[in-house]
C-alpha cells in the first residue's frame, strides 16, 4: 500500500511539474550556465520558465522500425553537443536540469540545448534538428527547428508525438527524485512528409515508433566518482 501511494504521489508530482506553463527561473541556475547556452535559450524563448529539476539526464532509445528504415536508407545519426550518441548507435543521451540549460517555456515546451543531424548520402542532404523541444502542453511531443545543409527550413516541426497516458504510465520515484521510464514517441505526418520532400527518398512510416524517452529528474547531485589510483608495476 505504501509503495502504491508513493508511486501515485510521484505521478501527481510529475504531472504538476509538467503542467506549470511558466515561472521565474533560479538565479543561481542561470548563473551557472555557459554564456553560449544562455544566449541560445534566450533566442528560443525570451521569457525563461521553470526548471523542472536541478540535475538529471535523459536517454532516448531509437525504435526498431526507425533503425531499420535508417539502415535501408543508409542514414547516419549524429548528436549535436551536449547530446551524445550511444556507442552502439541505437540511441542518444543528454543532460537535463537547470545546470544543463533546459527549462519550461511559456509555450509549454522544455527547451534542450543540442540536437541531431541525419545524414542521407543518396541525396547528399543533411537534415539538422535543432533547437530541440519536448512539448508538455497541450499534448506530449518532440519538436525541433529544421535546417537542410545549413539553411533554415522551419522554426519548429513536430517530429514525434505521444499521449499523457503512455508517458505517465512510466512515472515512478527514484532515490534522487523521479523518472519517467520509456515514454514512447511516434513519427508524425509532418516529419514523414518533410523527409520525403527534402530527400526524395522513402520516408519513415507515420505512426511508427521514433523512440522511447527516459528522463531522470534529480534533486540530489550524483556522488562524485572516487579518484583513480594508478597501479604500480
Amino acid at each position: 500500500m505504501r509503495m502504491h501511494a508513493l508511486r501515485r504521489l510521484t505521478v501527481l508530482a510529475a504531472v504538476a511539474a509538467l503542467a506549470v506553463p511558466f515561472g521565474p527561473s533560479s538565479a543561481g541556475a542561470a548563473a551557472r550556465q555557459p554564456a553560449d547556452t544562455v544566449q541560445t535559450a534566450a533566442a528560443a524563448e525570451p521569457l525563461p520558465g521553470l526548471y523542472i529539476s536541478p540535475w538529471g539526464d535523459a536517454q532516448v532509445a531509437v525504435g526498431d522500425e526507425t533503425l531499420a528504415w535508417m539502415e535501408r536508407e543508409g542514414i547516419t545519426l549524429e548528436a549535436i553537443s551536449p547530446f551524445v550518441m550511444d556507442a552502439d548507435g541505437r540511441g542518444f543521451s543528454m543532460p537535463i536540469g537547470s545546470t544543463a540549460g533546459d527549462r519550461l517555456d511559456s509555450k509549454g515546451r522544455i527547451f534542450y540545448p543540442g540536437g541531431l543531424k541525419l545524414h542521407h548520402p543518396r541525396s547528399g542532404k543533411t537534415i539538422t534538428l535543432k533547437s530541440t523541444f519536448i512539448r508538455v502542453m497541450p499534448t506530449p511531443a518532440y519538436s525541433a527547428g529544421v535546417s537542410v545543409d545549413g539553411e533554415a527550413l522551419s522554426e519548429e516541426v513536430t517530429v514525434a508525438e505521444s499521449t499523457y497516458t503512455e508517458v505517465m504510465a512510466g512515472a515512478r520515484p527514484s532515490t534522487t527524485g523521479f523518472r519517467i521510464k520509456k515514454a514512447p514517441f511516434y513519427v508524425t505526418q509532418d516529419a514523414s512528409s518533410l523527409f520525403a520532400s527534402v530527400t526524395g527518398a522513402t520516408a519513415p512510416r507515420v505512426g511508427s515508433l521514433f523512440g522511447t524517452l527516459t528522463p531522470n529528474f534529480d534533486y540530489v547531485p550524483k556522488a562524485a566518482k572516487p579518484p583513480t589510483v594508478p597501479t604500480l608495476p
